[in-house]
């Protein structure tokens, strides 16, 4: 119900190694594909870039959003906002893969991010007490209690950390105590969530196509 929420259609990245074979034998071994959401009219939803367009920002990577459409970024611990007007954003702001945002738009919508993986390996980095909008940086879908590759990674916060996720226009919240979350979200590619780690926390995640 809180995924279909947030995000009532999500595709898993398709990721492939992309390979162009000529008579040199020369790979390639960038990873692509798609995320696609979609979202009611008038709704906010936490969304976060997957994917590494080249460019990441709201015009390459909003580019179905109808006017009078807003995105908020949280930035020096207030959320700055752009403003579509007139087919043009009055802030296009620069989205890196694996940073959060929140979108809302004036029309049903459906949004595909197009992009390569960030790498094979990658970090949600997180500083003590400090509330952060992220997302997966490499596209996974799981738990926030999974751990090692080709998960979120998420358990390695310490206890008393906090994830919150945004459903139902309210920000629900898990705590970790004891090594366990009082609720264990599911997060989705494209999704994007809060965290409030209790201490300096480097997220690491690792991507294995084996």
């Amino acid at each position: 119900m809180r995924t279909k929420t947030l995000l009532l259609s999500a595709a898993a990245i398709v990721a492939g190694a992309l390979s162009s074979q000529a008579q040199s034998n020369v790979y390639s071994a960038n990873i692509v594909g798609y995320v696609t959401v979609t979202n009611a009219a008038n709704q906010y939803v936490v969304l976060a870039n997957p994917l590494d367009n080249g460019t990441n920002d709201l015009v390459s990577l909003l580019p179905n959003a109808a006017n009078g459409s807003q995105v908020l970024i949280f930035q020096g611990g207030n959320l700055q906002t752009s403003l579509k007007n007139k087919g043009n954003w009055s802030q296009n702001f620069i989205i890196p893969p694996g940073t959060g945002f929140f979108y809302k738009n004036t029309a049903d919508g459906t949004n595909t991010f197009v992009g390569s993986v960030a790498g094979f390996s990658n970090a949600i980095p997180t500083s003590a007490n400090i509330l952060t909008l992220v997302g997966s940086p490499i596209p996974f879908s799981g738990t926030i209690s999974d751990s090692g590759t080709n998960t979120l990674n998420l358990n390695v916060l310490p206890n008393g950390s906090k994830i919150f996720v945004f459903a139902n226009g309210a920000l629900q919240t898990a705590l970790k105590n004891k090594g366990n979350w009082s609720q264990n979200f599911t997060i989705t590619p494209g999704e994007g969530f809060y965290i409030n780690s209790t201490a300096d926390t480097n997220i690491q995640q690792f991507l294995n196509l084996q």
